[in-house]
Parts: C-alpha cells; structure tokens; sequence
C-alpha cells in the first residue's frame, strides 16, 4: 500500500515538473528538463508494472507458504500416530514377552517395517523442507534485486 502511494506521488511530482507547475529550485523549467522527464516517464510505468508484478509474486508466495504450512501440520499428525502406534506395538510386545518365538518375531518385524515407514516419512518432509527453503530464498532474492533496481531507478530520475 505504501509503495503504490509512494509511486503515485512520485508520478505527480514528476508530471508537475513536467509541465513546469512545480520548480523545486526556483529555476525556470527547460526544455530540456522536459524532454528527460517525458523520456523518464515510459521507464517510470515499467517501474509500476514491475511493482505490480513483485506483489502478486509476494501473494503467490505467501500462498505457498500457507499451503507448506498446513501439509507440514498433517504430516506431525500422521507422525503421532504412526509413534501412538509404535508404543501400543511396544507395550503388546512386553506383555506378550511369555509368549511363542514366532510372535515376538512377527511382532519385531512389524515394529521394524513401521519404524521404517516413520523414518521415509521423515526424510521425505526435510527433503520437502529443503526444496520449500531454496524456492522461498530464490524467490526473495530476486524481489530484493527487483526492488533495488527499481529504487535506484527512481533515485537516478530525482
């Protein structure tokens, strides 16, 4: 909201110098003046595409990370059960300890293949998060190069 004020203003300011209404330094406005702003003007509307463009992208991102949020707290909850579930097989596995050698191994094994799963699961959510973090640095990179340019545009048209 502040940058389209910002650059609705610095639009107006412009034009007015343009048209010589407003004279910061009490100087008659040239013609040459004149004619670099008119020529700054088609970059300074790039500028303002470009702006726009930058906040849809922050939009799409946020989205992003709204989205990254919500699968995140599935995840934990589908990593509780499969840990509720871990502990109900090892508390089945103390009580049964009296009983046959093939239970306790059939129990092993299915304690084993659920600890697997745990663990592909984890791997899969950093592998995610990793992906998620380079995207979301990427992305930030490139809107601060954006906006430095941007900025250092309109500096150089003051």
């Amino acid at each position: 909201m502040k940058i389209k004020f910002l650059t609705t203003l610095i639009f107006f300011l412009i034009a007015t110098l343009v048209t010589g209404q407003v004279n910061l330094q009490n100087k008659p406005l040239t013609k040459a003046d004149a004619a670099v702003f008119s020529k700054a003007e088609p970059e300074y509307q790039q500028v303002q595409k470009e702006l726009q463009q930058l906040e849809q992208q922050k939009k799409q991102l946020l989205a992003m990370m709204a989205a990254y949020n919500e699968q995140q707290k599935k995840l934990i909850i589908r990593m509780e059960k499969l840990e509720t579930s871990y502990d109900d097989l090892t508390k089945k596995q103390a009580s049964a300890i009296g009983n046959s050698q093939p239970q306790l191994l059939d129990a092993t094994k299915q304690m084993q293949e659920t600890q697997m799963a745990f663990n592909l699961q984890y791997l899969q959510l950093q592998s995610q998060m990793q992906h998620e973090n380079r995207s979301y640095t990427a992305i930030s990179n490139i809107m601060k190069t954006k906006h430095d340019t941007v900025k250092n545009s309109i500096s150089n048209v003051r």
